[in-house]
């Protein structure tokens, strides 16, 4: 099975159709998570689940904001954070028990770059798609008026009421020039694998002389090494989007910022 959110444009394998299905897997698979390593692992990774948490937000069990006046704000347990203006101009009182800190909160950073957003569900309740927005990459933003949960019950399951649960792919969208250098390596790997028609990657023959004809091919370890393929127009991708060679995408930590929890 090839990389999660990898796909091939085979157009200029002519004979990709040709290829059984297995042999199309076996190479999808091999040029996909050989892509996937030479470019930092960069792109589109298989979907995680972050149970995100509001800023010194802990020992919670639930989450709730009201409008001031409301009658849902008086008469509860907790300690009351100071009233707030939310996105759309409406002042609410925000009620959190334990050390938990309440805000007009439209915008949730996620602990990772987003290539795409599969699901969002509050309550329990999946999130319509057109309720929010990913911006700068990474940052969950809501559109609809509401704002996001700031607390939630960490002990509750995913689908429960009171928890909140993000599920998305990590990274960035591929780009269309990934999908054709991937489906020009799978082809060369369906090739090989197939033993049918002339493959290009580079094969272990050092030197090679007879009647006179010297031949002459440079070990594949070496072109890795270098965090290339060896197909010409496969690597001018690699050098284009990893161009000091990132074995991972860099990563920065701040402990201002809660990272939430990701789910197994």
């Amino acid at each position: 099975m090839a990389v999660c959110g990898w796909s091939l444009n085979t157009a200029c394998c002519s004979d990709w159709d040709t290829y059984d299905a297995a042999v199309q897997d076996a190479a999808t698979t091999w040029a996909t998570e050989i892509l996937d390593a030479l470019t930092g692992r960069r792109f589109s990774q298989c979907p995680v689940t972050v149970r995100p948490c509001g800023p010194r937000c802990q020992g919670w069990g639930g989450y709730a904001t009201w409008p001031v006046n409301s009658p849902a704000a008086y008469g509860a347990a907790g300690t009351w954070i100071t009233p707030y203006i939310d996105g759309l101009g409406v002042w609410r009182n925000c009620h959190c028990s334990g050390g938990c800190s309440c805000s007009a909160s439209h915008e949730v950073p996620l602990p990772t770059p987003v290539a795409v957003v599969t699901e969002v569900m509050i309550d329990g309740v999946i999130l319509d798609s057109s309720a929010y927005r990913v911006d700068n990459n990474r940052i969950l933003v809501r559109i609809d008026g509401d704002p996001w949960p700031e607390c939630q019950d960490m002990d509750l399951a995913n689908d429960a009421v009171g928890a909140f649960a993000v599920t998305y792919s990590p990274g960035e969208p591929l780009p269309a020039a990934g999908e054709i250098a991937a489906g020009e390596l799978a082809c060369e790997f369906a090739k090989a694998c197939s033993g049918s028609g002339e493959c290009q990657l580079p094969g272990q023959l050092a030197s090679l002389s007879r009647q006179g004809v010297d031949v002459e091919m440079v070990d594949p370890t070496s072109f890795l090494e270098n965090g290339l393929t060896g197909l010409a127009n496969v690597d001018l991708w690699i050098r284009s989007v990893n161009p000091v060679r990132l074995a991972q995408r860099p990563r920065v930590y701040s402990s201002d910022v809660r990272r939430g929890r990701f789910v197994l």
